[in-house]
């Protein structure tokens, strides 16, 4: 028996994907391509622009084809897209179930189950265990701890994909990582839908800066990421970890979207830039060295070229690593896509222009100055094209380099040695 899995979107969906994989895997499956015949199609979808509605769509009529040739394949579609519009993931063609996302993680059995229930994932109040000991990706683990937001900005449509926020209890979370050290991983990724939120739903005062406490303390563990965490949500708490946990990577990336009061307001975010470029200032103070990256929308409705060049300079007077650049799309049911305004594509595309060169800038100055200090950088062994090792540093800047004597998932620790086009060119200072 084969199965081939699509997952579009996110990391939280990647790491779903492989708990949903799992057990067809226990059970003897073989997992191939999504392209080659199989007898299981699912498809783990996203919903968080119009472009991913149309991927998730077009990857669901790929696997009907498989179907069209073979009555005898089952088809599953999970995830945000199928969340929100599961009526029109029905209207194209013989789909044997569509799972919320919240029973993703029971795929394998509901395949058997004659009654299964779509839900209302606003009604759903705890987070859905999901656990793999094996992750697709082989040189770190992304692990999801948190789902859900409560939020509500006027243009994200995933609150009504993923629900209220819930959080992981601590002790699944840790077992997790028990486990996986055992497996040989030693840098984990903190995921969440909303990750700062972590622990609020909880009974007691358990949030973030705890679990990363308790995770610290497994023996294995080298290094964890944060991913995701909005700016508004580093506590006293969370910020006094962060200045003194070595294992917490010089590297957080931080959800901006706008440079300018006026679309932060329409947005319904919850800061000032004034917040914003405190936060960031005060993190600078407890790690010098830190790498940030933000998350920024352009086109959003009534973003005219005075606001535009708002958020230009207030990005240009920052001190940050990277942006990842996103053009605004109009996400039907939520708050903005009813708004005037909206701001021509063309347009839209040349301002996500100039942030490029912006974000390309300050990597630059940034990768020049980790070379300039001798920074230290970590980081796990990824791969090696043609005798070159590559490894992602702990700063997030991409490392390169030769050795006889490592092994793909090693942890390394370096020394920068001259920049190359894509990062650093290091050499190892400490392997264990």
């Amino acid at each position: 028996m084969k199965i081939a899995v699509k997952t579009l979107g996110c990391k939280i969906n990647q790491y779903e994907t492989s708990c949903i994989v799992e057990p067809f895997l226990k059970a003897g499956y073989e997992l191939v391509e999504f392209d080659s015949d199989a007898d299981v199609y699912i498809i783990n979808t996203c919903t968080v622009t119009n472009r991913t509605d149309f991927k998730s769509r077009n990857s669901i009529r790929k696997a009907l084809k498989h179907k069209a040739e073979n009555p005898d394949v089952k088809i599953v579609v999970t995830g945000c897209f199928a969340q929100r519009e599961p009526d029109a993931v029905d209207e194209l063609g013989d789909i044997d179930l569509v799972i919320d996302n919240q029973q993703k993680g029971n795929i394998y059995s509901l395949l058997k189950s004659e009654d299964v229930e779509f839900h209302d994932i606003l009604e759903e109040k705890f987070f859905a265990e999901m656990s793999t000991g094996v992750m697709t990706e082989n040189s770190r683990v992304f692990l999801k701890v948190q789902d859900g937001c409560d939020f509500y900005c006027s243009y994200c449509a995933v609150p009504y994909a993923r629900g209220h926020s819930r959080s992981r209890k601590p002790e699944k979370v840790l077992e997790q990582v028990e486990l996986l050290t055992s497996n040989g991983y030693y840098e984990f990724v903190l995921g969440g839908i909303n990750l700062g939120l972590y622990g609020r739903d909880l009974e007691g005062t358990y949030h973030l800066e705890n679990l990363i406490q308790d995770i610290s303390k497994i023996e294995g563990v080298k290094l964890i990421r944060l991913s995701s965490i909005e700016p508004q949500l580093f506590t006293e708490g969370l910020m006094a970890e962060i200045a003194t946990n070595p294992k917490i990577c010089s590297h957080l990336h931080i959800p901006l979207q706008s440079g300018c009061d006026t679309i932060l307001k329409s947005m319904k975010r919850h800061y000032s830039t004034s917040e914003f470029r405190a936060k960031i200032e005060e993190l600078r103070s407890i790690r010098p060295d830190m790498a940030f990256g933000f998350d920024v929308i352009t086109g959003f409705p009534g973003e005219t070229d005075e606001l535009f060049k708002e958020t230009y300079d207030f990005l240009s007077s920052l001190d940050f690593t990277y942006l990842h650049n996103f053009t605004y799309s109009k996400r039907s049911g939520t708050p903005a896509a009813d708004m005037k305004q909206q701001v021509n594509g063309k347009v839209t595309h040349e301002r996500v222009s100039r942030l490029n060169e912006l974000s390309n800038k300050k990597k630059a100055e940034y990768t020049q100055l980790l070379l300039k200090e001798k920074t230290t950088l970590r980081g796990i062994v990824e791969a090696n094209t043609d005798g070159i090792w590559t490894a992602l540093s702990d700063h997030y800047i991409r490392v390169y380099f030769e050795s006889d004597i490592v092994s793909q998932g090693d942890y390394v620790v370096y020394t920068p040695k001259a920049i190359i086009s894509e990062g650093l060119e290091v050499v190892i200072n400490d392997q264990s």
